[in-house]
């Protein structure tokens, strides 16, 4: 029988994955030199513990299979832990694994120890647990793995101290076959039939596709129900938005979910599929649900149904099969015709040598990127370019709804990972790019052809917005602070790390470097600059 460190890759290994992502420390020392043997498993090293949650979260998003993370003692748990909230709110099933110092230290509050590890991450995690003994680890860990593609799925965290890591005692390996099972679950038939009563019943229903149908692979079951319906969607509203779950270009599509929207306001249904309602930002001026209007809402995740606001019928299960049991029981429908979309808000371009505004920079990137699957971190533009790129199926475009900055650059060279066939861009707002920087090691270290693009308006625009919405002595005196971040030279710095960069202050150039970096095998990076002025909504 293996020892415990070679045990541990075995389950690693039967479980199908076949990359593990760390930035270890001496805690980590068995498990690297049992690597040193290994073929079947592979090392992507980082430079930073974010980098390599995100990358794990990147890939298992892409390939809707587990992924592992390795993260250093304390310090290396704390640092990944906002990416590991991304991977949280994304439902990915990623196995973090803990190395802690041996167990004599722990107590005595050693070097790079902390008295409540499991506290630090209990909140971000389905499950969380230290090993207790050497033999105890291949089950821990395979217990995880499971816990982790259970649904909901989601991440879990195991702890796995120095000391039983480099035991010599044998130990067994579990038959990790035996702990996979189909874990979907159908909505209740009564439920169903509500459901599909109400939708029937209505004049003018609205379906809000959420992202959660994206993650199971039902964006083409929820194109089947619209056409039959003959029902416009919208996707959910942005703060809850992680990746499309209707085509863009679909004729039923009518953009993202607005209490404003005027089929909103008109609507006598809203049915959420896979949404959110709402990941809220602050708290709501205007009432996001219009008032009296019956809502029909399904989920995997139980708690998200009738979280904030009651429901007319829930539906809770796995959303493929929620949607066929939906279109299976409905009656006959009258057909209809597709009201039309709203016509665009006119806006105004840059002026001829003036600074670029970022709606015309989303423009060329989303024309230029097309086909591309699109990542998304930019704080400022990231609305304008989720209503703009291209998105046809449920991996075209991918971003964050867990507020930490910089998650982008990592998970986009996870994505690549999961894509080797398909060209992959990550479009960064500057300040994302100064939290993601150590991603760049791995991306030149790896070679992976990602495509950075960073949107570089010098600033926090975001907080400028606030400041803006606050109305208060910042804007009376047009001073903003806690905004300026001008200072690097974002494509210099991409070069020193290998990855070339350009910087570029107008839309030609900007679409020759963009066209240019889809024909090339390795990473690269294009620093455009934008209106510091534009803080976006």
């Amino acid at each position: 029988m293996p020892r415990p460190a070679e045990a541990l890759l075995d389950v690693i290994s039967d479980w199908g994955v076949d990359r593990l992502f760390t930035c270890p420390g001496s805690t980590e020392a068995a498990v690297l030199d049992a690597l040193v043997l290994r073929t079947d498993v592979e090392l992507v090293l980082t430079t930073h513990e974010g980098v390599a949650v995100s990358m794990a979260d990147g890939l298992a998003r892409v390939t809707r299979r587990p992924t592992v993370a390795y993260l250093h003692a304390n310090v290396g748990l704390t640092n990944g832990l906002s990416n590991l909230g991304a991977a949280q709110l994304a439902y990915s099933p990623v196995v973090v694994l803990n190395g802690l110092k041996p167990s004599s230290i722990q107590a005595r509050e050693g070097f790079t120890t902390a008295r409540r590890m499991r506290d630090l991450v209990h909140q971000y995690v389905k499950s969380d647990w230290q090993s207790l003994t050497a033999p105890a680890i291949p089950e821990d860990v395979n217990r995880a793995f499971r816990t982790a593609v259970t649904e909901p799925a989601g991440p879990v965290w195991v702890a796995l101290s120095q000391d039983l890591m480099e035991s010599t005692t044998d130990v067994a390996v579990p038959d990790t076959a035996s702990y996979r099972f189909d874990s979907r679950v159908r909505p209740a038939p009564d439920a169903v039939r509500a459901a599909a009563d109400l939708l029937a019943a209505a004049e003018r229903p609205v379906l809000v596709a959420g992202s959660e149908l994206a993650r199971v692979g039902a964006v083409d079951a929820l194109v089947r129900l619209a056409e039959r319906l003959g029902a416009p969607v919208l996707h959910e509203d942005r703060r809850g938005f992680e990746r499309p779950g209707f085509p863009t270009d679909h004729p039923h599509f009518r953009g993202q979910y607005e209490v404003g929207n005027p089929l909103v306001r008109r609507a006598d249904l809203l049915a959420f599929l896979g949404a959110r309602v709402f990941n809220e930002f602050e708290p709501a001026r205007v009432p996001p649900l219009p008032a009296g209007v019956p809502v029909v809402h399904s989920h995997i995740d139980p708690k998200h149904v009738g979280m904030i606001y009651g429901v007319d019928a829930a539906l809770i299960g796995d959303q493929r099969l929620v949607l066929e049991a939906l279109f299976d029981a409905l009656p006959p429908v009258p057909s209809r015709e597709v009201p039309p979309a709203a016509p665009a808000v006119p806006r105004t371009p840059s002026a001829p040598g003036g600074p670029l505004q970022p709606a015309d920079v989303v423009d060329v990137i989303t024309d230029s990127l097309r086909g591309s699957a699109i990542v998304g971190d930019a704080t400022t533009a990231g609305g304008i370019l989720q209503q703009r790129a291209h998105q046809h199926t449920g991996d075209d475009y991918f971003v964050s709804t867990s507020g930490s900055l910089g998650w982008g650059m990592g998970a986009a060279l996870g994505i690549a990972m999961g894509m080797p066939h398909r060209h992959v861009a990550a479009v960064l707002g500057d300040g994302v790019f100064q939290f993601g920087l150590p991603a760049l090691w791995s991306a030149a270290r790896g070679g992976l052809p990602v495509t950075y693009v960073v949107m570089n308006n010098q600033s926090y625009a975001a907080v400028g917005a606030a400041l803006r919405r606050y109305g208060g002595e910042a804007v009376a005196r047009q001073r903003y602070p806690g905004v300026d971040i001008a200072g690097p030279r974002i494509a210099d710095i991409s070069t020193a790390f290998g990855v070339p960069g350009r910087r570029v202050d107008n839309l030609a150039d900007l679409r020759e470097c963009l066209d240019t970096a889809r024909t090339v095998d390795h990473p690269t990076l294009v620093e455009v600059m934008t209106d510091p002025a534009a803080f976006g909504p």
